[in-house]
């Protein structure tokens, strides 16, 4: 039997599987900047994303003190999820901007989904049995 490997968790380390929740957590500023038609700017895209970014990181190091596998789904994925949303809106009020219910429940949405799918996708690895191969019958 041999063992398959998910990409997404690069042979158990954390950097790959944390580069892409930063960039995801990025994509997400990028999609809410554009869709309120505000600039695409990397100053405007930080001003958006900072507070995010921040609970995902704060998540993270949660994650990594529990000693919980980051790719997994659960109870990693939706915990690093929640402390990103939760986090990012308590940031948000922090510094005086808004946090309203629409605004609350698309981000938990589109970061949930961003959070959590590439973990139920990629996160786990599978086992596959492998058949070994046939060696030629000589006669």
């Amino acid at each position: 039997m041999r063992r398959t490997r998910s990409i997404y968790r690069a042979g158990g380390g954390y950097a790959l599987p944390l580069i892409v929740d930063l960039l995801l957590v990025v994509v997400f500023a990028v999609i809410g900047r554009m869709s309120h038609s505000e600039g695409l700017s990397l100053a405007g895209i930080v001003t958006t994303g900072w507070p995010f970014v921040l609970g995902l990181l704060v998540g993270w190091v949660l994650v990594t003190l529990f000693r919980w596998k980051p790719w997994r789904p659960l109870p990693s994925g939706v915990f690093i999820w929640v402390v990103t949303v939760s986090g990012g809106m308590l940031l948000r009020l922090l510094v005086g901007d808004t946090a309203e219910t629409a605004f609350v429940v698309v981000a938990s949405i589109v970061l949930g989904a961003f959070l959590l799918l590439p973990r139920i996708l990629f996160g786990t690895g599978r086992d596959v049995r492998g058949s070994a191969p046939r060696s030629p019958s000589v006669r």
